[in-house]
């Protein structure tokens, strides 16, 4: 105590006479050692004492506040914002300012301000602040600091949740008591308003004094944010706010239709689509109705919006590269990716819409001709990730095409999707659609609408089941493949992408309900532990997790980036034999007397020897330790 007291002294003499002098220089290592020390130390009078001394040296300063900022930030911790307002006015506008000068100052003052998000009231008080308000929507629209500007727009967000006056829905778990005046002052207020076009339009009028490449700067941020408005308030962005100033723009209906429609040029600045498409995504991906409703597109003003204004039509256009439309290499090359990742997101938020439309065939023609390789490029070319992702996504039920009521396997996607090529993310893909959808946690009392959800789980769960046993039937060297793959130490992704494989059909979550014809050639059984236990899979699964892992140990220069990519894949693959071992134990309970016992007693011993057992490597390790 004695020596913290002694510090605090040296402290408070060493900050009075920088406050005599300002060009004084900081003692960097003083504030450092009383950082580390005094805010934990130092309580009462004394701790605010130094807090009003820090706070009116900052102003003064004439070099680099940052030590003096970090240690009154700790000083301010356990603070909350109506203790801060007791020490009287403090320069939240002058702190706001934009100047890479002064960043120090603006994350001080942020951090102040993100005390008002713990509470409706003090929200309250700092909407009533106009200047530091608009302060703080200039800031995070035209600092060039990016992790400025992330915090003063979590900073906006947090202030809007807390100040919302009515919750979306009841498991929103939203702070109610909001007086809706945050919402009032950044909406309602024109200056403010017009601030969120002024800095982001590059054709309307501006008083911001911004280059194009800070203005795309600030379109990204609004990008980034109006989603997460959106989901607390649709209204909010797709409504008309001030006539007079979005008219100045072009716009008519709110802030969303400048964001979407009018803000970016996508025609003329690529990279800028690219980020528009992503937004897009964000839109569908925030706005979604609760899980039950999913599938309802009324429900989802997101979509509504985007398929009204053609955007969704547009943006799936150049993914799908249909006959006879004109794409620009250049724009595809940039903007393929962000297009497919659209659908995908499309199709797994909104699958009874996406199955409706006429773009699901669509979709599985282009799939079709992007998965029709060579096996050659397969395994050597570039792997068209971002169709993988998307066939991943889609409703399971439509990689089922039939024909005449049966199963069409050759104009399914998958169908040309091959286990033998060393491609990881073929693995990964079939693992995701093999694995079924995963499992909802259902809370007591459940509600009402998981009934839907669970049907549209079943419906996939069926799907999966079936896929898995159309796939084996057609490629009754998978699992052969799988372990062989998994095997490879000097592939990493290769062999871990394999043990997810087989990981994924032992958890799979499976339904036995299905209008969908199985085949009649290979044993159907319900659950994924039952098919690694059934043959072709029996042959090559259970062998492969009882086998001791492969490791680089008995070769010279066995440590190193090759050592620690065989912990790895052994880590991996004694964590699929510890789940086997679960699902193993658990039919042993289910169905006794039926010969489970037996595998279960030899996947117990594999299991008591560990993630590396050191079966058959003594020798190896000796004759490295000679060399």
């Amino acid at each position: 105590m004695a020596e913290s007291n002694q510090l605090g002294d040296r402290l408070m003499q060493h900050l009075q006479s920088v406050q005599a002098s300002p060009s004084t220089p900081l003692d960097t290592r003083l504030l450092e050692e009383a950082d580390l020390i005094l805010p934990k130390t130092l309580q009462g009078n004394e701790r605010l004492v130094l807090i009003q001394t820090l706070a009116g040296l900052l102003p003064e300063l004439q070099q680099d506040p940052t030590p003096a900022v970090n240690i009154l930030l700790h000083l301010l911790d356990d603070l909350s914002y109506s203790d801060i307002l007791n020490f009287g006015s403090l320069p939240y506008t002058e702190g706001l300012a934009v100047g890479e000068h002064m960043v120090s100052f603006n994350r001080l003052i942020i951090s102040i301000l993100e005390k008002a998000t713990r509470k409706p009231t003090d929200a309250a008080h700092v909407a009533s602040m106009l200047d530091t308000m608009l302060a703080l929507v200039r800031l995070w629209l035209c600092t060039p600091d990016t992790g400025i500007a992330s915090q003063a727009s979590t900073l906006l967000l947090d202030l809007l949740k807390v100040d919302q006056e009515i919750q979306t829905h009841p498991d929103a778990h939203l702070p109610a008591g909001g007086q809706g005046l945050v919402w009032k002052r950044i909406f309602g207020d024109r200056n403010i308003y017009a601030t969120l076009f002024e800095a982001c339009s590059h054709t309307g009028p501006s008083t911001l004094k911004l280059s194009k490449n800070q203005r795309t700067l600030a379109q990204a941020r609004l990008m980034e944010w109006l989603p997460a408005v959106g989901a607390m308030d649709w209204s909010a962005i797709s409504r008309s706010h001030h006539p007079d100033v979005e008219a100045a723009y072009g716009v008519q209906e709110g802030l969303l239709e400048f964001a979407v429609l009018r803000m970016v040029d996508y025609e003329d600045d690529v990279l800028m689509n690219r980020c528009l498409i992503d937004f897009y995504s964000e839109l569908l991906r925030t706005t979604r109705p609760p899980v039950a409703d999913a599938s309802i597109a009324q429900e989802s003003p997101a979509l509504l919006y985007l398929i009204t204004h053609d955007v969704h039509t547009r943006t799936a256009a150049i993914y799908l590269q249909l006959p006879g439309v004109r794409v620009d290499p250049v724009e595809a090359m940039f903007l393929y990716g962000p297009a497919a990742n659209y659908i995908a997101t499309y199709a797994s938020y909104f699958p009874d819409h996406y199955l409706a439309s006429r773009m699901a065939r669509q979709v599985n023609e282009r799939l079709m001709r992007v998965f029709d390789l060579s096996p050659a490029k397969w395994a050597h070319a570039e792997s068209p990730k971002h169709d993988l992702h998307l066939a991943a996504s889609l409703p399971r039920k439509i990689l089922l095409p039939t024909r005449e009521g049966t199963v069409a396997w050759d104009q399914s996607p998958l169908s040309l999707l091959p286990s033998r090529a060393s491609n990881d993310d073929v693995l990964n893909t079939l693992a995701t659609i093999f694995h079924g959808p995963e499992r909802q946690i259902v809370s007591f009392p459940p509600s009402s609408p998981l009934t839907t959800a669970n049907e549209v789980d079943q419906k996939e769960a069926a799907s999966a089941r079936a896929l898995y046993f159309h796939y084996l039937a057609n490629n009754p060297q998978f699992w052969r493949n799988i372990a062989i793959h998994a095997d490879t130490v000097a592939l990493k992704d290769l062999a871990l992408a394999a043990i997810r494989c087989l990981t994924a059909v032992i958890t799979a979550n499976w339904a036995t309900k299905t209008d969908v014809a199985l085949p009649t050639t290979i044993a159907t059984s319900d659950s994924g532990a039952l098919a690694i236990l059934t043959p072709p899979s029996l042959e090559y699964s259970l062998p492969y997790l009882l086998k001791p892992p492969q490791t680089f140990s008995n070769l010279v220069g066995g440590r190193g980036d090759a050592e620690s990519a065989a912990y790895k894949i052994a880590s991996a693959k004694f964590d699929a034999l510890r789940t086997m071992h679960a699902r193993v134990a658990t039919l042993v309970k289910q169905r006794p007397g039926e010969g489970f016992e037996d595998i279960l007693t030899t996947l117990t011993k594999r299991l008591n020897d560990g993630p590396l057992s050191r079966e058959g490597e003594v020798g190896g390790r000796i004759g490295t330790l000679e060399l």
